[in-house]
């Protein structure tokens, strides 16, 4: 064997040793970046939990939910967060049903902005969805029973994402109604 058929095979062990230690670094940070949202996930889901502190309403945004029988027994809601009189950019919504602790959760709570790469942003009187600007955001879940409480995180930054805003909402939703539930004690977030 000559001397440059010995270099190209060493070389071509390198880069195929290269080639798969990129490849599982690569794998690890999807693995990383899948844990790290998960981590999002619990942490805002846990400050819902922990929250005692709960608004009827917003200054900054329209809060509404529907609740219909699907055919199958069950029942399909909606959340609906519109109407903002204020800019709001990456925005966080999430909804957890009937007080579920995390631990005993059995499904993903309805939520957006935690999973998605896309940011959303809402600006008021203005849509662009190719720019991220949206008119308003909906998140929706199943429940077997008519009726349930629901307890909302919104949070969104302002547009130099200096300053974080989380507002918490607690509403019980039927087929017929959206109401406020009233928690004895301070209110507000």
């Amino acid at each position: 064997m000559k001397s440059y058929d010995i270099i190209f095979m060493f070389m071509k062990r390198k880069l195929i040793i290269f080639c798969l230690a990129f490849s599982l670094l690569g794998c690890g940070q999807k693995d990383s970046n899948k844990n790290l949202i998960y981590e999002n996930y619990r942490g805002y889901y846990e400050a819902i939990e922990e929250n005692t502190r709960f608004n009827d309403s917003s200054l900054y945004f329209s809060l509404d939910g529907q609740m219909s029988k699907m055919p199958d027994g069950t029942y399909r809601y909606y959340l609906f967060l519109e109407n903002p009189q204020i800019a709001m950019y990456d925005v966080v919504f999430l909804a957890v049903e009937n007080n579920i602790p995390f631990e005993n959760a059995d499904k993903m709570m309805p939520s957006i902005g935690i999973f998605e790469s896309q940011d959303y942003n809402l600006i008021p009187f203005q849509s662009n969805t190719e720019r991220g600007f949206v008119k308003g955001l909906v998140i929706s879940g199943e429940s077997a029973t008519n009726s349930i409480e629901l307890k909302i995180l919104v949070e969104w930054a302002d547009k130099t994402h200096e300053k974080f805003t989380r507002e918490y909402y607690f509403y019980t939703l039927d087929e017929t109604s959206f109401t406020p539930v009233t928690i004895a004690g301070p209110r507000g977030s």
